[in-house]
């Protein structure tokens, strides 16, 4: 395999993927990353305090079941 260059579906700038990279998504099922490194840290930074939000709200409603 050979580094890919994709460009970023976010910012628009290109970035490499590495052959290392390619296998792990090829090993997990996942497809090619189509956000650059930065954009996929901003995503996820954007992204993280929704999902403990919901988590909270799940874990009050099964609370509530048991008492």
């Amino acid at each position: 395999m050979k580094d890919k260059t994709i460009i970023c579906i976010q910012c628009e700038n290109e970035f490499v993927v590495t052959p290392s990279e390619q296998k792990r998504c090829i090993y997990r099922d996942f497809d090619m990353p189509k956000r650059c490194p930065e954009c996929r840290k901003h995503k996820a930074k954007i992204k993280q305090p929704e999902e403990w939000g919901k988590k909270g709200k799940h874990r009050r409603v099964r609370e509530e079941q048991f008492d």
